[in-house]
């Protein structure tokens, strides 16, 4: 089963990479976040996919779409405050829980959403047991977690992504259970997720990691690998996402 997650930065803006990249990867589960779009204008992804939506106009937004059975779903959840930015679902015997957290900001209002926002996700995630059932979360958690997730930790010392706060945030999901399927495969290596449009800083490999697949420990006995498809960030037509895919492949 291949899980991916996609922080497209408009569905309809990048369609078309959406539909290559299910096509080409064969792709069983994906998880969008930033696509801005309301739910009645969410584009056909081919592939006899089911989706479960949580859009808004122009803003932010996520989507789950997936071969297998959607099980159970929830739209949603008390720390949004009105951005669309939480899908749990419950497909083959897996909780998929895909996030697109808040960005924040350096000590201002955003900076408490995004706070407040994670301290909500925490208690709900309370309903699992960890050591039994199998949980996966996904999505743009816009936390660079360590200084092998920035590209230069001089520069991104005490900046958005990279507070102390916000990394205190990635420690806690890894204390309470979770397996950092990325940092597991590639150990002391600086691995990145997202690079910035300009200064051509995909070519300079000038990047951050805020992009994560976490699971609990039951189905990280099942998980046989993990793909950051950097190659698809690097191209040039279409206009890509400044994210890159991210596929975990597990034996369920």
């Amino acid at each position: 089963m291949k899980i991916c997650t996609f922080n497209v930065n408009s569905i309809r803006s990048r369609l078309e990479i959406v539909q290559n990249l299910v096509k080409d990867y064969n792709i069983d589960v994906l998880c969008m976040q930033e696509i801005k779009v309301e739910n009645e204008k969410f584009p056909i992804i081919d592939g006899d996919f089911e989706c479960i939506i949580h859009g808004q106009k122009r803003l932010h937004g996520v989507a789950t779409c997936s071969k297998y059975p959607i099980e159970g779903y929830q739209k949603g959840f008390d720390g949004e405050l009105n951005e669309s930015r939480f899908i749990y679902t419950l497909i083959n015997g897996i909780h998929i829980i895909n996030i697109y957290a808040p960005l924040g900001d350096s000590y201002g209002d955003r900076f408490e959403y995004k706070m407040y926002f994670y301290d909500k996700l925490f208690e709900w995630l309370k309903r699992f047991d960890l050591n039994k059932d199998k949980v996966l979360i996904c999505g743009d958690f816009n936390i660079s977690h360590t200084s092998l997730d920035v590209w230069d930790e001089e520069i991104w010392e005490g900046e958005v992504t990279h507070l102390p706060e916000e990394r205190a945030i990635l420690s806690k999901f890894l204390d309470i259970g979770f397996i950092d399927i990325i940092r597991d495969v590639y150990k002391d290596e600086k691995v990145f997720t997202f690079y910035d449009y300009r200064g051509a800083a995909v070519y300079k490999n000038e990047g951050l990691r805020l992009d994560y697949i976490l699971v609990s420990k039951p189905l990280f006995s099942k998980f046989k690998k993990v793909d950051i498809l950097t190659s698809i960030r690097r191209k040039r037509k279409p206009t890509p996402s400044d994210h890159v895919p991210i596929i975990a492949e597990f034996d369920v």
